[in-house]
């Protein structure tokens, strides 16, 4: 099928409220429509009499014509983020279709998406717009013009990248390199509305940091956040929680109740450790996500509009093959899904960021005189310690030692559960080639020469390890 698509020009197309015939919608019909189908774009919810209106002047003026009203629902139609997260899922509707885009009509940041979309969605999209009569060389009908442009979104994605790391920032969320890509991923789910997400991570990742991120970068982002922790309920808890009650409808129930869906309406849910709901609340769930619409506890069904982001530290897979979690479920949840990595598995030099930044961040939130530093033996100890509880345990380990001291961190006074053997020890190659280093040298009573014949190096290339690894304070205590 062969479809144009346009937004309706709310000012040219009308006069003293009447469709005017040069103006660019009607004249694309006069000189030259030839198509199945024509999508008129509206920014409004529903009931945009301007182009109900000018749908009806098209029919009855080209009665052979198929035209339609479709609604996008834009809060702000200069927002191009918000613009773009709703054209992109439409114009993936009609992905088997040969698509003309009219851009003429419609706001500057609405033509800038319409090239963005046709750069960056490979579909079979034409751009073309019109130069009015009195601008050709004739005067006497206006001048159908193709647009032509080589699909590669380099330079605009650039900006637009420019313009979501501004936003970014501003809402302070730290990155390092370990998890760049991750958040990278996040902010374009974020533009693509009707996603929902599941965030996997073992336990003080940041997984609702992240769950944060989307909203915030998302156009639902001026709309409520809300999250709950859903291992924390039992099922009748939980159920009133999440989609509220009526009075009357339990005993106790003495008022009407809001749930977290009808509070979260037109904003985001955030449902942590979903892993852990029963069958009874996975369904509950399911037919909310299906059918868009919750059953307050002795209520009637109720239209929301919702989205949902949910994370999990357990094995969602595994869990549906041993038949405790729905597999429906599990697909509708994890339409995209972020893999957060555990402290250790992003590396030493992620941790050393980590180490800093909250640093400096806890002076300012403790209202401390001066940033901790620490002693070289104290900071390997804190570099070389597992974190089973990730961010969350070195954020609250920073922050104990801002309680107990003043300026200098010394091995001595960090936590005892720091400076013991970890039970779990870090993954990362640098620790296990260290730890091998000091066992081979110790095996040797500190002999460079049969060290270094026993690992496979050379001498230089053993000593360039133990000064990396600090270790010729060591050599001493191995020959005694």
């Amino acid at each position: 099928m062969k479809i144009l698509i346009s937004w309706h020009a709310y000012n040219q197309d009308f006069a003293s409220g009447q469709v005017v015939d040069d103006g660019p919608t009607n004249s694309f019909h006069r000189y030259f429509f030839k198509h199945d189908k024509h999508i008129i774009l509206s920014a409004e919810k529903e009931e945009d009499l301007r182009a109900m209106h000018l749908r009806s002047h098209l029919v009855k003026m080209y009665t052979d014509r198929n035209i339609e009203i479709r609604y996008m629902d834009l809060s702000d139609p200069i927002d191009h983020a918000e613009i773009q997260s709703k054209i992109h899922p439409f114009l993936a509707e009609l992905k088997d279709d040969e698509i003309d885009i009219f851009v003429s009509p419609g706001t500057p940041a609405m033509q800038v998406v319409w090239y963005l979309s046709h750069m960056s969605l490979n579909l079979k999209t034409t751009l073309y717009q019109t130069r009015p009569a009195k601008f050709t060389v004739k005067k006497d009908r206006p001048e159908l013009i193709k647009i032509r442009m080589e699909r590669s979104a380099l330079g605009m994605t650039a900006l637009y990248h420019q313009q979501d790391i501004k936003k970014s920032s501003s809402d302070n969320y730290f990155t390092t390199p370990g998890i760049e890509k991750i958040y990278e991923n996040a902010r374009k789910v974020a533009l693509t509305d009707e996603v929902s997400v599941l965030i996997l991570g073992a336990s003080g990742t940041g997984k609702e940091n992240l769950a944060k991120y989307i909203h915030t970068n998302s156009i639902r982002s001026n709309k409520p956040y809300i999250a709950i922790n859903c291992s924390a309920f039992s099922d009748t808890l939980l159920e009133s929680r999440l989609f509220g009650y009526r009075k009357g409808a339990f005993t106790g129930a003495d008022k009407d109740s809001e749930g977290l869906f009808e509070l979260a309406n037109e904003g985001t849910l955030f449902l942590d450790e979903i892993g852990d709901i029963s069958p009874y609340m996975q369904q509950s769930l399911l037919r909310v996500l299906q059918e868009k619409e919750i059953m307050p506890l002795g209520g009637k069904g109720k239209k929301i509009d919702v989205r949902i982001i949910a994370a999990t530290n357990q094995n969602l897979v595994k869990r549906c093959e041993e038949g405790y979690f729905r597999w429906d479920l599990y697909y509708r949840l994890s339409v995209v899904e972020l893999d957060l990595p555990t402290l250790i598995q992003r590396g030493k030099a992620d941790l050393k960021q980590m180490i800093d930044f909250f640093l400096t961040q806890k002076k300012k939130q403790l209202r401390k005189p001066q940033k901790l530093a620490f002693t070289k033996s104290a900071l390997e100890v804190l570099l070389n310690y597992s974190y089973p509880g990730n961010v969350r345990e070195l954020e609250n380990i920073i922050s104990r030692l801002y309680v107990f001291n003043d300026e200098k961190v010394t091995d001595d006074v960090l936590p005892k559960r720091l400076r013991q053997e970890p039970t779990e020890k870090p993954m990362h190659w640098e620790y296990i080639e260290k730890e091998h280093i000091k066992k081979v040298l110790a095996h040797f009573k500190g002999n460079k020469r049969q060290s270094a014949l026993a690992i496979g190096w050379t001498i230089n290339t053993l000593n360039a390890k133990i000064e990396k690894y600090e270790l010729i304070q060591n050599l001493d205590v191995w020959k005694n």
